[in-house]
């Protein structure tokens, strides 16, 4: 049975948690920095991409029993991101194997770690929640991802065609609990 709401979890110094619909400004306020354009085509994002990208982010779990968290500083309670998985049914060939793992922060949270510890937080909850490998896509270019996938165990398998640009396909094989 999926998971209705997604579980709290917690960092050294963050809160991740259920989106919900007051989190519409911040995701629209991280979608519209200079690098989030840039990594969607170089188009800023309308108000009804975020609205159903928020409404997406709080669907999968109802219908998943997995989805993304929204992410917060613990001791100012400021949105630093979203970290999680989906399975987005995306438009490329082959089909994604196994919950697609994804992850984004403002421009502000960056260079502090945060990415470091949201990751590990998801992974952990992954490794004992999800009975199957996570994947992940990436651009070439976007160096910070891929490194950061890399150092928590997302091998490369191949490259892909996904909205007729080449993304990397990584895979991190599930982890047991008792790892």
């Amino acid at each position: 049975m999926p998971i209705q709401q997604a579980p709290r979890l917690e960092t050294e110094r963050l809160v991740l948690k259920q989106f919900t619909l007051d989190d519409f400004p911040a995701l629209q306020a991280c979608w519209a920095d200079p690098e989030m354009i840039k990594l969607n085509r170089g188009e800023l994002p309308t108000s009804e991409f975020i609205w159903s990208r928020l409404l997406r982010y709080i669907g999968h779990w109802h219908a998943l029993g997995y989805g993304y968290w929204a992410v917060f500083e613990k001791t100012t309670n400021l949105y630093v991101g979203a970290f999680g998985f989906q399975d987005a049914h995306r438009d490329i060939t082959p089909a994604l194997p196994c919950p697609e793992a994804g992850w984004t922060l403002i421009a502000d949270a960056r260079g502090k770690g945060y990415a470091s510890e949201a990751i590990a937080a998801i992974l952990h909850w992954a490794d004992n929640a999800l009975p199957s490998d996570v994947c992940c896509i990436i651009a070439e270019e976007n160096q910070r991802s891929n490194y950061l996938a890399e150092r928590y165990g997302f091998r490369f398998q191949h490259h892909l065609c996904y909205r007729g640009k080449q993304v990397r396909l990584l895979i991190r094989p599930q982890h047991s609990a008792a790892e």
